[in-house]
């Protein structure tokens, strides 16, 4: 457990590191042909990922590190053509 919050045992590893290498900036091209996913299927899952961020991001009065944390990546996700 890492700053109180519990593993996923059932992480989608390939979700998460298409998650990882869109929010490191790579291009919407690379990220694609990187995971030779359909690109609504991407689109979906980012739009998700950083909806998910933007809840986590309202919690600033019980963790305002983990809320500051995911309004960051929040931006770092929901990028054009997310956004």
């Amino acid at each position: 457990m890492r700053f109180g919050v519990e593993p996923a045992d059932e992480l989608n590893l390939s979700a998460a590191a298409a998650a990882e290498f869109w929010a490191r900036g790579n291009t919407w091209s690379s990220l694609v042909n990187k995971t030779q996913a359909e690109e609504g299927d991407l689109v979906r899952l980012l739009s998700r990922t950083g909806e998910a961020l933007r809840q986590v991001a309202q919690l600033k009065n019980s963790n305002a590190t983990a809320a500051k944390l995911a309004s960051e990546c929040s931006e770092m996700i929901l990028r054009a053509p997310i956004k």
